[in-house]
């Protein structure tokens, strides 16, 4: 089938869409006192002199088909017909039917929008800083896909003034404008992408997920072992702490290169408020993406053993016998003014006590340092010796946050850190108190 009679079908198939923009521009007629108040907007549905030759349209003309289209989804097929075939820049019709899809969801949140206007470059740049936000070396940048305006829908009656503006390209080359069909087609790529995401969070799916956030770690480090748990961690935390439901995730930026949803209720640390979650989704310059999910790493009470017998708890307070009976008499104590340390072979114990007249009777532990893993452990999973990869199969997610993380236990807030060497095996583990 030719382009012609493709384009001709499609003008059959909806036609009833012609009769309603008919009406709808008379009754926006009656409202242009209204839109005429939004500095620099178009209307959406003014139609006149638009058609389906070759000549090209203006950049004001071609933004209005392309909101209309996002605006109606009567109107999609219409909108992409009047475009001309060399403004089109190869886009196919299902791509661009899935792109207004995308922005008519986003849009819908606020109303319906009645006009757009084209963001000036000060607001442009600034839109497109959003989008390259804490790009480093690893990440590609918006300014591949050449000169851009940004056009933004509008709406007199909003209701989510908060939530982020609904915005598309439109490619610039000299006084000449087109679709912006390679940004449009990449940024499809990336939304698939993190929505299959989602998806298969959403599915339970871990073996489909582990897939999906491989690109994201340097096979050469993490063991297919660790990302299994990882995908794992991120399905549990998903379903026991995130209340918002995927159809409701916000759609902040949508760009090839980035890509950022909010989540809007997550359940907060303390498990009785909530707050916001974003996510975002790079991408690397070998092509590949990046996904950035900052799941929380929790971690149950910890306590010290002493191999053979004896456990101490964090916060808790003990009488100089009951320490010395649990470990043994330390190489060496020492005082300050209200604290005594007690320093054994390997492991070194802060205690919060009187140490009046040069002796102690009792002290609350407050912190603890594993320096060999001789005699003293935090049990059996998490000792001195041990290498990373190991570590990363009982806190998974403790690489995206610095190897640190912490518990309470009714005594007290505790911060669990390891130090490593140069070939990633731990030499040492502070557990110590949040003051």
């Amino acid at each position: 089938m030719s382009l012609k009679e493709h384009i001709e079908g499609l003008k059959n198939g909806f036609g009833r869409t012609f009769k309603k923009c008919l009406s709808l521009i008379l009754c926006l007629c009656v409202l242009t006192s209204v839109v005429s108040g939004i500095a620099g907007c178009q209307l959406i549905d003014d139609l006149k002199g638009l058609n389906g030759t070759n000549n090209y349209l203006s950049e004001t003309e071609l933004a209005r088909l392309i909101a209309n289209a996002i605006n109606s989804e009567d109107a999609v097929a219409d909108s992409y017909a009047k475009i001309p075939s060399n403004q089109l820049d190869g886009l196919s019709y299902s791509v661009f039917y899935e792109y207004c899809s995308i922005l008519r969801k986003a849009s819908k949140v606020h109303g319906t929008a009645d006009s757009f206007r084209i963001l000036d470059k000060s607001e442009s740049d600034r839109y497109f800083d959003m989008i390259d936000h804490n790009t480093d070396d690893m990440f590609q940048t918006i300014d591949q896909y050449g000169d851009m305006d940004v056009v933004e829908l509008c709406y007199s009656k909003d209701k989510s003034m908060f939530s982020s503006p609904v915005r598309f390209t439109i490619a610039k080359n000299g006084d000449t404008s087109f679709v912006a069909s390679r940004y449009i087609a990449e940024s499809m790529l990336a939304y698939s992408y993190i929505n299959h995401y989602f998806e298969m969070i959403d599915d339970n799916n871990v073996d489909a997920l582990e897939a999906i956030i491989k690109t994201s770690y340097d096979q050469d480090v993490y063991y297919g072992s660790v990302i299994y748990e990882k995908a794992n961690c991120i399905v549990d935390y998903y379903k026991h702490k995130v209340k918002t439901v995927l159809d409701d995730y916000e759609l902040r930026l949508f760009s090839p290169t980035h890509i950022q949803y909010v989540i809007p209720e997550v359940f907060a640390e303390d498990g009785d408020s909530f707050i916001t979650k974003t996510v975002d989704l790079r991408l690397q310059n070998d092509g590949t993406y990046f996904l950035e999910d900052d799941i929380p790493v929790s971690i149950d009470e910890l306590r010290i053993y002493k191999t053979g017998g004896g456990r101490l708890r964090m916060g808790s307070t003990y009488t100089a016998n009951e320490l010395y009976k649990l470990l043994g008499d330390p190489i060496i104590v020492s005082y300050d003014t209200g604290v005594i340390v007690l320093t054994y072979d390997g492991m070194t114990l802060r205690l919060e006590g009187d140490t009046s007249g040069g002796q102690w009777t009792s002290g609350r532990l407050s912190s603890v340092v594993l320096r060999k893993d001789e005699q003293f452990s935090l049990g059996d999973d998490l000792y001195i010796g041990m290498n990373t990869q190991e570590l990363l199969l009982i806190y998974p997610m403790f690489d995206e946050c610095d190897f640190t993380s912490s518990f309470e236990n009714g005594d007290g807030k505790f911060i669990l850190s390891f130090r490593f060497d140069d070939y990633g095996n731990v030499t040492r583990i502070r557990l110590g108190e949040v003051i």
